[in-house]
């Protein structure tokens, strides 16, 4: 996005101690070692850092300006705009803000505990065959993400979809007040950052704050096979509401569920859309995703042939239910360790043990449950008890990290053979594959247990890695 230096002072309510009132920067970054040349750079404030002392850095690798709240240690160009603000964080949210009513773009907010990197990408890619789309890259779902997507969309942007994280009540609420979206997106909730949310019915209120934002105008997308978030749901939502899921209620029904290494076939039925979808993305949470971008694509007018099609090109996001074959091998990888609650880890488990085939071992490699608070031992001891189910079973089980200690004590009282390591990296070195087996492993886990470390074990991540 383009934005002239009088733009910036004025949507900050900042002032320009530096540069010319018509100078054009080109988008905005808060990191100095990947700034483009001219953006604006800001610096943000941390327990740990001030982004400040790197200003000079970015202007030297093409920053064109910056923004700033501290007394300067460097010297200024004459070409460069350097505007004084009260707070660079605030000044970037309130900057995103007014960028939003310039671009004038319908914006599709993307809120939940499960799927939103996956959900928030279909509807991006089934949009675009009809309008100029932007969203949000990877998941920056923050304060910080979610102003930056919006303040490096392209001038000729016409929809924008946004993800929408939250780790405390309040979080969602303050994402809409900088882009207020006219349709929102509210994918499976479930038990996740209870450190800081303490309690399911907290977790439900702090997702559905996005229902509250829409207008009544809007159109709210929400998955329907939960009673009790529906309940809450219905009494926050003051605009249509549209339910989607696997129970015959909802107005989007996935039915005949097909999971295989080649993706996901299945039928989705409405009353204005009916037809079968094959995915290339796997499991459960593919297909809410799916049904997802289909109502919200259905929304805007396109025809179901369209939607089918453009999902059926969709590709998945590393991380997220990616099934890789390492070559030359006969090992093959189920790598879901982006991200983990409960409820994800029981989809990936369950995903796992489908599309494994007989003659593999089937090895989980399962890391930490992060910021489950109270019910971390019980959340971990669950899932150990999850694998006595023998459609699930494995072969072998790898716990990482202190609370998957939990999970590997209950499999290993139902006969499960069971190794536990304190680390990635160190169950990365232990891993034994004979060369005379075919393996099948899943890896699933929080960010934080860094589980793709076993993935570079077995091959280094590039290229050489062929997703299937």
């Amino acid at each position: 996005m383009k934005l002239l230096a009088q733009e910036i002072a004025q949507a900050t309510g900042g002032t320009l101690v530096h540069g010319s009132p018509k100078t054009v920067l080109n988008g905005v970054s808060i990191d100095s070692r990947t700034i483009r040349l001219g953006q604006l750079f800001v610096p943000l404030v941390g327990s740990r850092y001030d982004g400040h002392d790197f200003i000079a850095d970015a202007l030297q690798r093409g920053a064109k300006g910056f923004l700033f709240h501290r007394e300067l240690s460097c010297s200024v160009p004459e070409s460069v705009v350097a505007i004084r603000v009260h707070d660079t964080l605030h000044a970037l949210s309130d900057l995103a803000r007014w960028a939003v009513t310039k671009l004038k773009a319908q914006i599709i907010a993307v809120a939940g505990s499960n799927g939103k990197t996956t959900t928030k990408e279909l509807i991006a890619h089934v949009l675009a065959l009809r309008a100029r789309t932007h969203a949000t890259i990877g998941n920056q779902n923050t304060e910080l993400g979610l102003p930056l997507t919006v303040l490096n969309a392209p001038d000729d942007t016409e929809i924008l979809v946004l993800e929408m994280g939250t780790t405390a009540l309040g979080d969602v609420r303050r994402l809409c007040q900088i882009a207020p979206p006219t349709v929102g997106v509210l994918t499976s909730i479930s038990e996740e950052h209870l450190a800081t949310l303490r309690g399911l019915e907290r977790i439900i209120e702090a997702e559905t704050e996005l229902l509250e934002a829409l207008p009544s105008d809007g159109l709210a997308i929400v998955n329907g096979d939960d009673p009790d978030v529906l309940a809450t749901v219905r009494r926050k939502t003051r605009c249509r509401l549209v339910t989607l899921g696997f129970a015959p209620h909802n107005d989007f029904v996935a039915e005949g569920l097909k999971i295989s290494r080649e993706g996901t076939r299945f039928f989705v039925k409405s009353h204005s859309v009916q037809g079968e979808m094959q995915l290339s993305l796997l499991g459960r949470p593919a297909v809410l995703a799916a049904l997802a971008a289909t109502a919200v694509a259905h929304h805007l007018g396109l025809s179901c042939s369209e939607i089918c099609r453009e999902l059926q090109s969709a590709r998945g996001t590393w991380g997220r239910l990616q099934l890789v074959s390492i070559p030359n091998t006969a090992i093959t990888v189920l790598h879901d360790a982006y991200n983990a609650n409960p409820a994800s880890m029981r989809e990936a488990i369950f995903c796992a043990a489908q599309i494994r085939r007989p003659d593999e071992e089937l090895i989980f490699v399962l890391g930490d449950m992060l910021e489950l608070g109270a019910i971390s031992e019980r959340a971990h001891r669950e899932i150990g008890r999850l694998l006595a189910d023998p459609h699930v079973r494995p072969d072998r089980l790898i716990t990482v990290g202190e609370q998957a200690q939990f999970i590997g004590e209950e499999a290993a009282y139902l006969g499960i053979p069971v190794q536990h390591y304190a680390t990635s990296d160190e169950a990365a070195r232990a891993l034994d594959l004979p060369d005379t087996r075919r393996y099948f492993i899943l890896l699933k886990g929080s960010r934080g247990m860094r589980l793709e470390r076993v993935l570079d074990k077995l091959c280094p991540f590039d290229s050489s890695i062929t997703p299937l």
